[in-house]
């Protein structure tokens, strides 16, 4: 392998999270957001909790508001949540940003970043 193959792959990922330990809260109610770094060889670690305001309003959204929201997670490679409106996937990805629902343990949904992570680099 040479040099560019060696290299770690580092990014953030985001979790709409109670307790730091499950993905158990829907990304546009969440007010909690854990905030990981994920290197590809090493491993992940905890960084931060974000605390935002959450922008589902009784199933009713605004898109500007929304495109505001996403603004927290422009460092983020990922955003995980157990559940994601068509509408946030849109904006989020429009950012650059992956969302994905993986409701469960942040344990198994980290693993399952990194997978997907390790399939994307090999069409890149």
């Amino acid at each position: 392998m040479d040099d560019v193959e060696k290299a770690s792959v580092k990014y953030l990922v985001a979790v709409a999270s109670t307790d730091g330990e499950t993905v158990n809260r829907h990304y546009g109610k969440s007010e909690i957001f854990y905030i990981y770094s994920v290197d590809d060889e090493e491993g992940y670690e905890f960084l931060e909790k974000r605390l935002v305001k959450a922008i589902c309003q009784d199933g009713k959204h605004n898109i500007v508001e929304m495109e505001k929201h996403v603004q927290n997670f422009k460092d983020c490679k990922y955003l995980l949540a157990s559940r994601i409106g068509s509408a946030a996937i849109q904006t989020l990805t429009a950012a650059g940003i992956t969302a994905m629902e993986l409701p469960g343990s942040i344990d198994e949904a980290m693993l399952r970043v990194w997978k997907y992570n390790r399939m994307q680099g090999l069409f890149a």
